[in-house]
């Protein structure tokens, strides 16, 4: 009989995950009848690529059907989404004006920003708050009503103020990929990130391997494919996914380069 390779097993695993809504590690060795350290390693690889939560002994289910606010988002300590934020600063310089949007990946870039002479425009509390520690980049945060569950803010002012500006770079999330532009599930924060990758003069998106396959509820498109500059996702995407960019699109995964 033909061993299951990895790929398979997680499929299964997120099945199964979404009809128990818990597993153990246990449970996902006895089930594949794999090792212990192999079913370990499949834990880790949902957790780290943000499919799954980890909870002591295993997994949990986050709700394929919604998209997860901020707080439960941020509570995936992935070790991929800090390298994928490194890799976004590799695109930001010196002296730019940077639009960077609500995300915990791009708050994790924000981080790292800390001391560089630049001005960051935002909407997301987050990216704000992690940019306090030093005096350096300079930031312009949009005001308008807050959006509690997600952090972030929206205005028509804002909105106004963003078509004024025309950012070096746009560096921006996204709950779902589809073949003609990039989704979220709120119309208002689509419109602000249409708005910045429409100005930007360029445009970098941040969006793990799921997101081209989950079914979340995410109807608002926030911009095409074709405007994407360069992707950074956290591991190598399938030739039918790579297909649907342009070939100039620079695609990244992780450190390194497709």
């Amino acid at each position: 009989m033909r061993e299951m390779q990895q790929e398979e097993r997680l499929k299964i695993i997120m099945q199964l995950l979404h009809e128990r809504t818990r597993l153990t590690t246990r449970e996902i060795a006895e089930h594949f009848a794999i090792s212990f350290d192999t079913a370990r390693r499949d834990v880790i690889k949902l957790t780290a690529t943000g499919q799954a939560m980890r909870i002591h002994g295993g997994l949990m289910a986050i709700n394929q059907q919604d998209v997860p606010d901020f707080l439960a988002r941020s509570q995936i300590q992935s070790p991929l989404k800090k390298k994928m934020a490194q890799v976004a600063k590799k695109f930001i310089h010196q002296g730019d004006l940077a639009y960077i949007g609500p995300s915990t990946t791009l708050q994790l870039l924000c981080q790292l920003l800390n001391g560089e002479d630049l001005t960051v425009v935002t909407n997301s509390i987050d990216n704000a708050l992690a940019l306090l520690a030093s005096p350096l980049p300079k930031v312009k945060l949009l005001a308008g009503d807050l959006a509690k569950d997600n952090r972030w803010t929206y205005s028509a002012a804002a909105l106004a103020s963003l078509k004024l500006m025309r950012p070096n770079i746009a560096l921006v999330g996204t709950s779902l990929v589809r073949q003609d532009g990039i989704y979220l599930p709120n119309s208002k924060d689509a419109e602000l990130i249409r708005t910045a990758t429409t100005r930007a003069r360029k445009v970098v998106v941040i969006a793990e391997k799921f997101k081209f396959i989950n079914e979340n509820n995410s109807p608002f498109l926030a911009t095409s494919l074709d405007k994407i500059d360069v992707l950074i996702t956290d591991v190598s995407l399938p030739d039918e996914y790579r297909t649907w960019f342009n070939p100039r699109t620079q695609i990244i995964s992780g450190s390194r380069k497709e």
